[in-house]
């Protein structure tokens, strides 16, 4: 973004391989528990975000989260090339930020906004079905991209 400082990272390598990618949102309680249905909204869902790429970052993912016809492509090739593409953002993100949503069907989807400590920003689509399973991950952009 032209005069804001902020910098918008764009991986292709990371949008391909979260492109493929399907897990479960939070719960209220934990970041990590799978909700009884339905997909999670509001401070539950950045909640969520922030775990799941922290986890991400090192490494790690529950396969248990992805809807079933996901689950098979999320390898430990997978989750090692998505890690080390988020790390080259140097550090966690600060926060998570809903940017839009939408209802398709079935499905919801949200782009959510992550900020990190240098300034970084960078964008991700999420989708989930009915039963709170994720559909899908993508790289989504920036205003100014």
């Amino acid at each position: 973004m032209t005069g804001s400082g902020v910098t918008t990272l764009r991986h292709i390598g990371f949008a391909m391989g979260l492109a493929l990618l399907a897990f479960a949102p939070a719960a209220t309680a934990r970041a990590d528990e799978v909700p009884a249905s339905g997909a999670p909204t509001g401070a539950t869902l950045t909640n969520w975000a922030m775990h799941w790429f922290t986890e991400m970052m090192a490494g790690r993912t529950d396969r248990s989260q992805y809807a079933p016809a996901f689950a098979p492509q999320v390898t430990d090739d997978a989750v090692a090339r998505i890690a080390q593409d988020l790390n080259r953002y140097g550090a966690a993100p600060l926060r998570a930020e809903i940017v839009q949503s939408k209802k398709d069907g079935e499905q919801t989807f949200y782009v959510l906004k992550f900020v990190f400590p240098r300034g970084d920003a960078t964008s991700l689509l999420f989708g989930f079905d009915a039963a709170g399973k994720i559909t899908g991950v993508a790289v989504g952009g920036m205003a100014g991209d």
